[in-house]
């Protein structure tokens, strides 16, 4: 009997430890992505907090760090009028801009069960965004010889401080799915606006200075779905 007892008190003993080695603990590292369409329509998706890191000082408080960079470059042709002598000549529009996010953290977890983490925490966020246009030997969507245009801004530099509330739910060992919902500020400045012009061989720069600042409180779903990996 008393073999009984003491094997089946090793087994209990031996499932508790199993269920705490689905959570991290003090000095592991999570990875995540945000998914975008949900479970049935899933894919990797370009939003806030792309990729985001985890540092857990204890069990139950992690540092965390996510990163979004985003670009968007567009070029159109413009070709010289079939027949006239610019007829095998071409010019280009193209648009370009770039959003940098970075947001620095911390968590805290709590108990919830041997799968769910549920957690509180707060982030410090900084942001960038550069934009510019070139069109070069085009005038009205026309290939015009000789003619240059570019224009750079305006760009923004932003900052702001978010809380947060989410949860972490394994699904395997040192695998889990995770939701979060933040409500915060964030405040921004524009920059300058750089215009060159080339027309007739003449070129002119225009600066003009900051249109103004921008300031916004929200609250919003940062990532509707979440796939992460404990390292």
């Amino acid at each position: 009997m008393k073999k009984l007892l003491l094997s089946l008190s090793i087994a209990c003993l031996g499932l508790a430890a199993q269920a705490q080695d689905f959570k991290p603990a003090k000095g592991d590292v999570t990875t995540e992505f945000g998914l975008a369409g949900g479970l049935n329509n899933a894919e990797f998706d370009l939003n806030e907090g792309l990729l985001r890191f985890r540092y857990f000082v204890k069990s139950d408080l992690a540092i965390r760090a996510g990163f979004n960079v985003s670009n968007f470059s567009n070029t159109d042709n413009i070709y010289g009028v079939v027949g006239s002598p610019n007829e095998n000549k071409v010019g280009y529009n193209k648009d370009s801009e770039t959003t940098l996010m970075i947001n620095l953290g911390v968590e805290k977890h709590f108990a919830g069960t041997d799968r769910l983490s549920p957690y509180v925490g707060a982030d410090f966020l900084i942001g960038s965004t550069s934009k510019k246009e070139s069109r070069e030997n085009t005038l009205g969507g026309n290939y015009v010889e000789n003619e240059h245009f570019e224009r750079k801004g305006p760009g923004s530099f932003g900052f702001g401080l978010r809380g947060v509330i989410g949860a972490d739910y394994y699904i395997a060992k040192r695998l889990y799915l995770g939701a979060e919902a933040g409500f915060g500020f964030m405040s921004s400045k524009d920059g300058e606006v750089t215009t060159t012009t080339t027309t007739g061989g003449t070129t002119t720069t225009v600066t003009n200075k900051s249109a103004g600042k921008n300031f916004g409180i929200d609250s919003s779903i940062i990532t509707a779905v979440r796939v992460g990996f404990v390292f």
